[in-house]
Formats: C-alpha cells, sequence, structure tokens
C-alpha cells in the first residue's frame, strides 16, 4: 500500500495500475484511465478499483489524501 498525501493541482502518474483500489480518505481527487471512457470523481471515504491496463491520471482538485492498494497476486 502506498499513502499519498497531496496538495491542491498535484498530479501523480499510476502506471501499470490495473487491479489496484484507490482510496480517498481525505479531500476530493480526479482520476482518468488510458483508453477509459469515464473518469472518476473521489471525495473522502469513496474508492474505486483501476480496471484498465496503461496509465492511470489522478489529480488532487483540493488537498487531499489517498491510499494506493495493490491487487492481491495469489
Amino acid at each position: 500500500m502506498r499513502a499519498l498525501n497531496m496538495g491542491a493541482g498535484e498530479v501523480v502518474r499510476l502506471d501499470d495500475a490495473e487491479g489496484s483500489e484507490i482510496a480517498c480518505d481525505a479531500g476530493r481527487v480526479w482520476i482518468t484511465e488510458e483508453s477509459g471512457r469515464d473518469d472518476v470523481w473521489l471525495r473522502a471515504g469513496e474508492s474505486v478499483r483501476l480496471a484498465r491496463r496503461g496509465l492511470a491520471v489522478m489529480e488532487a482538485t483540493q488537498a487531499a489524501r489517498v491510499r494506493v492498494i495493490p491487487p492481491f497476486v495469489h
């Protein structure tokens, strides 16, 4: 697991993060995935699992604290 404290406007690249869960603990973040049709907005207490291979980009629209939880591998 990777915990991130992001400032407003800060952008994080997530390469090959398919299956990872993004959990927003505070603030608000925007997430878009390469070749994805829909972007995702998360607020504190919400999470999403990344569904696509390739690049995902996450931007904090206000100060935010998020966790990137990799998928469980058997």
